[in-house]
C-alpha cells in the first residue's frame, strides 16, 4: 500500500513538474529556432543551436539598457522593503501597545487589496509629483508594496526568538538600535533571503507598472523592451523568446543562489508567527 501511495505522489510530481516546466521549454526552444523552422514545426527541436536570434535581440532591443534599469530598480526596492520591513516588524512584535498593532493590522488589510483597484490613483498621484519615467517613483511604488508582506514575515520571526537575549543586551548597557542591528538583525538571515527573493523575483518580472510609469524608451525594463518585439501587424516570436531568456538567467541564478534558505524562512516567519 505504501508503495502505490509512494508511485502515485511522483506520478502527480512529475505531471506537475511537466506542466510547470512546459513554458520554460517552449521559451528556450523558440529562442533557438529561426522563423521558418517555427513555422513548420512549432515544438519540435531546432536543427541546431543557432545563437542568431540572441545577437540580434540584444543588438536591437537595446539589452544593456534595459538590464540595468531593472537591476537598479530591482536592487534598490528591495534593499527599501528589507530595511524598513525589518525594522517596523521588530518595534511591531517587541512592542504590544495598540497603536503598533493597528500598524500590524493596516499592512495585512493593504495585502487585500489588488493592485487593479489602485493603478489608476497611484498612476494620477505619479503623474502629479512627476513619478513618471524616473527610477525613484516605481522604486518608491514597489517599496510601499512589499514592505506590506515584510512586516508579515518578519513580524512573525522575531516574535519566535526569545527575548533573553535582548534582556542580557540591555543589562549590558546596549541601547534598543544597537540590540536590533548588533543580535536581532544577524538572526533574521533566513527570512531577509525569502523577502529578497520573493521580491525580486516579482519585481524583476513585473511588466504592468513599468508599462504605466516607464514610457521613455531609456527607463524600460527588460519585460517592458520585450513588448515592443510585438507590432500591430507583426511580431518576431523568436526574437522575442531569445530576449526573454536573457532575462530570465540572471533572477534563475539568483534564485538558485538563494534557495537553501526560502522553506526555513517562510516556516519560520509565516508558521511560528
Amino acid at each position: 500500500m505504501r508503495k502505490v501511495r509512494h508511485i502515485s505522489v511522483f506520478i502527480l510530481v512529475s505531471a506537475l513538474a511537466i506542466v510547470f516546466l512546459f513554458p520554460f521549454y517552449v521559451a528556450v526552444l523558440m529562442a533557438f529556432k529561426s522563423p521558418q523552422e517555427t513555422y513548420d514545426a512549432f515544438y519540435a527541436l531546432p536543427a541546431k543551436l543557432d545563437l542568431a536570434n540572441f545577437a540580434h535581440a540584444w543588438d536591437t532591443s537595446h539589452y544593456p539598457t534595459a538590464f540595468m534599469n531593472s537591476l537598479i530598480i530591482t536592487v534598490v526596492a528591495i534593499g527599501l522593503i528589507v530595511t524598513i520591513s525589518a525594522m517596523a516588524g521588530y518595534s511591531i512584535a517587541r512592542r504590544n501597545k495598540k497603536f503598533y498593532q493597528m500598524f500590524f493590522v493596516l499592512f495585512l488589510a493593504g495585502m487585500m487589496v489588488p493592485f487593479q483597484i489602485t493603478m489608476l490613483p497611484i498612476y494620477k498621484l505619479g503623474k502629479t509629483l512627476h513619478m513618471i519615467d524616473t527610477h525613484w517613483g516605481i522604486i518608491l511604488i514597489y517599496g510601499g508594496a512589499g514592505i506590506q508582506m515584510g512586516v508579515l514575515f518578519y513580524t512573525g520571526f522575531i516574535r519566535a526568538i526569545s527575548r533573553e537575549i535582548e534582556e542580557a543586551a540591555t543589562i549590558d548597557g546596549c541601547s534598543t538600535p544597537g540590540i536590533f542591528f548588533r543580535i536581532i538583525l544577524p538572526l533574521l538571515k533566513p527570512v531577509t533571503a525569502t523577502v529578497l527573493v520573493l521580491n525580486a523575483l516579482y519585481i524583476w518580472n513585473d511588466f504592468l507598472l513599468p508599462l504605466l510609469f516607464l514610457q521613455d524608451a531609456s527607463y524600460r525594463t527588460i519585460p517592458l523592451q520585450q513588448y515592443f518585439f510585438f507590432g500591430q501587424y507583426s511580431s518576431d516570436l523568436n526574437l522575442a523568446f531569445a530576449y526573454a531568456v536573457m532575462g530570465m538567467v540572471p533572477i534563475i541564478v539568483f534564485f538558485l543562489f538563494m534557495q537553501k534558505y526560502i522553506i526555513k524562512g517562510i516556516a519560520a516567519g509565516a508558521v511560528k508567527g
